[in-house]
């Protein structure tokens, strides 16, 4: 398989953990600021609202794949 076959896997995969990694981010960017004496409100705010939307999202999709995996079981023969 040629390296471009790979890459519609890749995309879908960081679309995939772009909620994650910007929960991340934020959460880095908070600390580091922070260390260095420097608070700033909305974003202190705002770090509550980008982990809820995270959770949100992670039982949303793992949902999702949870029943997709049930159901790709059922459809597959039983081997003895």
């Amino acid at each position: 398989m040629d390296s471009d076959g790979y890459l519609p896997e890749i995309l879908t995969l960081l679309r995939q953990l772009l909620p994650l990694l910007i929960s991340l981010l934020d959460d880095a960017f908070a600390v580091v600021l922070t260390r260095i004496g420097c608070h700033i409100p909305w974003l202190e705010k705002m770090m509550p609202f980008v982990l809820s939307g995270v959770t949100l999202y992670i039982v949303i999709h793992g949902s999702k794949v949870i029943y997709e995996f049930c159901q790709h079981k059922r459809q597959s023969p039983q081997s003895p």
